[in-house]
């Protein structure tokens, strides 16, 4: 038992622990990015020709994020034990997943060679089905994100523990093979759809089998999270009770409304804590905890229109480019984002080499030395890729201010033909190879800088901020995330045309050298010694009496 408590492991048993883990996250996020394309291509299906179905729903999932993640964050702060909030993130967000396919199997279905478009509430039984639909994808989103929340800031920090030089499982290194893990499923489980439509040519069946393959994922990963817990007893020892002012404030708050609760809970009394227990306080923590401009540089990012997202891949086809081209170069950005993984545990450590030799070894300095190398290792490479990105969307913008078409009104002053807007997409197809292929690699590279902040800012938000309060701040930081994406979609609905598109290009590169300068002002200030306590994260929630008890 002594190894579950902190003793040494054999690096065999070290690897083994990290692979089921490494199961775990792979297993949910399978699940979720197979349910994410499959939805998209059911809405599809079923409201032919109208984006209206696949807009209410993109807006809904957003607002959704906005309005609930801190709630959600704050709920698993509060929750005492660390198993039984993750098995509820999974069991939420896989009960939607099921659900949800067996409304899709009641969704009535256009006919085949149906030209007209689909309204989302074109009759009454598809109206209610649809909107029962955007009910369980908002469970599934909140579930997905208390998952990660419950994962990257309760479980992998405690299952890190204490940050040492030669640690061969540090944060960086969990963290980068998390996202890579991600990115793979983002990228590989929707490249299955097609193979198991043809596979099972039936409508009612494929959708069947996927939900059949999410129960069976569903009991694997409650099986797999059980048998680290198991292993790992620091996860299924109960939270300590945190003394911190934020955390008293929040138990402050909730003595207000005891008088709400006579007895046994109400189910909407139960959600009124859950959901909206004065968000302005936790607000206020978000902005109290001093990375918070670390955590809005990289929020700000969400802004920019210069990603392969639908925005730029609808503007660019518009003005003449190839789906081929696109599709390659959407391929490239994936592989990017996935060598960032790579990239930024190697220049994290790079940079503790470099600072250790500055550093006094040795004695009771030696601890705080290290944390202070971790953190400043940390900060360098946030603002490296950071800086990056912003440096790869100026080429883009140079080069998409020349592309863009130019509307009629800059040439008539007839009324009339000022209403009409005409693009030239010939002059777009005859470009030479080199400006797409540099359009296209600038804007692949800058996909490594946006990965490698925010794989710092995650970090830092594991190591940074009270266990009391760290999946508080993730869920805040989530909602700004989701603020900052709403504000996307406002923009391009505002400026909608594709000769306006330059004006959202110019836009994003601003917005970035914004994220830039203030990450820098945050980076610059001195790090004090009670924000960073790495060593804070070992086997602080593990009480006396389990040691004494081994």
């Amino acid at each position: 038992m002594s190894s579950e408590l902190g003793g040494k492991r054999t690096s065999w048993e070290e690897k083994m622990k990290w692979w089921k883990v490494y199961a775990l996250h792979f297993l949910f996020m399978w699940n979720s990015r197979t349910f994410e394309y499959v939805s998209i291509f059911l809405v599809a299906r079923a409201f032919p020709q109208s984006l209206t179905a696949t807009s209410i729903k993109g807006i809904t999932s957003t607002v959704s994020g906005l309005l609930f993640s801190s709630a959600v964050g704050n709920w698993i702060d509060r929750s005492p034990s660390r198993l039984r909030t993750l098995l509820t993130t999974i069991c939420f967000n896989h009960a939607a997943v099921v659900v949800s396919y067996i409304c899709w199997l009641s969704m009535p279905v256009p006919g085949e060679g149906t030209t007209h478009s689909e309204s989302s509430f074109s009759n009454f039984q598809k109206g209610v089905v649809f909107g029962i639909i955007l009910l369980l994808d908002v469970i599934h989103d909140l579930g997905a994100i208390g998952n990660r929340l419950s994962l990257e800031r309760d479980w992998v920090p405690i299952l890190v523990g204490h940050i040492t030089p030669d640690i061969n499982y540090g944060l960086t290194e969990v963290n980068a093979v998390m996202t890579r893990i991600d990115l793979v499923c983002k990228l590989v489980a929707p490249s299955l759809l097609p193979v198991i439509i043809s596979a099972w040519n039936s409508r009612t069946r494929w959708i069947l089998v996927l939900a059949v393959l999410t129960a069976v994922f569903w009991v694997l990963e409650v099986w797999c999270a059980r048998i680290i817990a198991k292993e790992n007893l620091e996860l299924d020892v109960p939270k300590m009770p945190s003394h911190d002012s934020a955390t008293e404030e929040d138990l402050a708050m909730e003595d207000r409304y005891n008088h709400l609760r006579p007895g046994l809970q109400s189910l909407p009394q139960k959600m009124y804590f859950i959901l909206y227990q004065d968000p302005a306080v936790r607000l206020r923590h978000y902005f109290s905890i001093p990375m918070w401009p670390a955590s809005i540089a990289s929020a700000l990012l969400q802004l920019t229109v210069l990603a392969y997202s639908a925005t730029l891949i609808t503007y660019l086809l518009e003005i003449g480019f190839s789906l081929y081209s696109i599709t390659i170069a959407r391929a490239s950005g994936a592989i990017m984002a996935l060598s960032s993984t790579v990239i930024t545990p190697a220049l994290v450590g790079h940079m503790r080499k470099r600072l250790s030799r500055n550093r006094f070894s040795g004695g009771q300095r030696e601890d705080k030395d290290n944390d202070e190398i971790e953190g400043k290792a940390v900060r360098t490479v946030g603002l490296w890729g950071i800086s990056c990105q912003f440096t790869c969307l100026i080429p883009i913008v140079l080069l998409l201010w020349n592309l863009s078409p130019k509307s009629s009104e800059q040439t008539t002053t007839s009324p009339t033909i000022r209403e009409a807007t005409t693009y030239d997409t010939s002059k777009t197809a005859s470009l030479p190879p080199i400006i797409p292929i540099t359009l296209f690699a600038f804007l692949s590279l800058s996909r490594v800088g946006h990965f490698m902040v925010h794989l710092m800012v995650q970090e830092l938000g594991q190591v940074e901020i009270p266990a009391s309060q760290r999946s508080t701040f993730a869920g805040t930081e989530q909602s700004f995330n989701s603020l900052f994406a709403l504000c996307h979609w406002a923009a391009t609905v505002g400026w909608n045309r594709p000769d306006q598109f330059r004006y959202l290009a110019l836009g994003s590169v601003l917005v970035c050298g914004l994220g830039v300068g203030v990450f820098a002002w945050w980076e610059r200030k001195p790090i004090r010694r009670e924000v960073a306590r790495y060593e804070s994260i070992a086997m602080g929630n593990v009480t006396p009496e389990d040691d004494e008890e081994d």
